[in-house]
């Protein structure tokens, strides 16, 4: 992607900025639609740089719920969903719909990340006894079970550069995460004396969101907390959770990868510099700033430069720093799920973008 010089560093909001693909946005309101078009500036200059597209409109519905998307791509009224679909419906359509069925890995995980500058969570010990606490066997399930899923207990996902097997949260802390250790979560809230505090989850409202928040706040209902869920609009939720002016405690939020370093996990989510405070572009949604980590971090992202390996080595040592002072909860990396409707053919997928929909046909 090139974008003009004068492009600003802010988020554009509805404004879309100029770019050199084969497509164009027409129209985007974020609580109905948005439409992209061939862009008739576009010019092949590689195909496996940047092919063209096959269709000439692609039109994106918002409002539905991950249950009517479901019902909607089997019927033919709409090509693909973009959300996971609920873990009710995977076994009708893995069975019944096997052949429109995509399953891929990811570079990805889910995780809760905690306001560390809120009660309860400004509290090193609550953050930690959280992380003690979840099983995350049981939201594996709430997913879609482990062909969809795997537990993880650190920032960096499997396979991905600077990831060294490592779980402390834990019964038998080492290089995997067996079960939750309810006593020393315990011990460590009563340690804390927040235990009674109210606390609130917010998550999209889509069936699996809700499901994980469901289970997060029966967690902290039983560490003592007066525990309750806030499901909005998957339309705003990533925003509204980024803005310190809504005073969010704890959500449930995703990361995927743009880029294999990890610099594009730990330093673009909990780097200072990502903290925002009044914003609805403040992505470190935990608040957490640390100016040493911070000064390990570019140091690594330079080192990287001329000697990868070792760059990978720190960053694993970063990782596990962070988790230390656990500003989020890392919960399950996910794989993707594509539900496609029977007219979409030339199906194709990317680590980093998924579903390339630029080169699917209909017909």
């Amino acid at each position: 992607m090139i974008l003009p010089a004068e492009t600003p560093a802010t988020d554009a909001g509805v404004n879309p900025i100029p770019g050199t693909g084969p497509y164009y946005f027409e129209s985007y309101n974020p609580n109905e639609s948005l439409v992209m078009v061939r862009n008739p500036h576009f010019k092949e200059w590689s195909q496996d740089a940047q092919p063209d597209g096959y269709v000439d409109r692609i039109e994106y519905g918002f409002g539905l719920t991950d249950e009517a998307q479901v019902t909607a791509v089997q019927n033919g009224q709409a090509d693909w969903m973009f959300d996971q679909p609920p873990a009710d419906r995977l076994n009708e359509i893995g069975t019944q719909y096997a052949e429109q069925v995509h399953v891929n890995p990811l570079t990805a995980f889910w995780y809760a990340p905690m306001n560390v500058n809120m009660a309860p969570f400004d509290d090193v010990r609550v953050r930690q006894a959280l992380n003690y606490a979840v099983d995350r066997n049981a939201l594996v399930q709430v997913f879609g079970g482990p062909v969809l899923a795997q537990p993880v207990c650190q920032i960096l996902p499997p396979g991905f550069p600077g990831h060294e097997d490592s779980c402390v949260y834990t019964q038998n802390p080492g290089t995997a995460w067996t079960a939750p250790d309810m006593d020393k979560a315990r011990a460590l809230v009563e340690e804390s004396g927040t235990a009674g505090q109210d606390v609130t989850v917010v998550v999209e409202d889509t069936t699996v969101s809700r499901g994980v928040g469901t289970y997060l706040q029966s967690v902290l209902t039983d560490l003592g907390y007066n525990a309750s869920v806030n499901a909005i609009s998957s339309n705003i939720q990533f925003t509204y959770i980024q803005n310190t002016n809504n005073n969010v405690q704890i959500s449930v939020s995703q990361w995927y990868q743009d880029y294999p370093a990890a610099s594009n996990f730990l330093n673009v989510l909990l780097s200072c510099a990502s903290f925002h405070p009044g914003s609805d572009a403040s992505v470190n949604i935990s608040g957490y700033c640390n100016e040493e980590l911070d000064a390990r971090m570019q140091a690594a992202m330079e080192l990287a430069v001329t000697d990868p390996e070792a760059a990978n080595a720190e960053w694993a040592k970063i990782d596990q720093a962070f988790m230390e002072e656990a500003p989020v909860v890392p919960l399950f990396t996910p794989k993707s799920i594509d539900f496609l409707s029977t007219r979409v053919g030339n199906y194709m997928f990317s680590n980093q973008y998924k579903w390339v929909m630029s080169e699917a046909w209909v017909q």
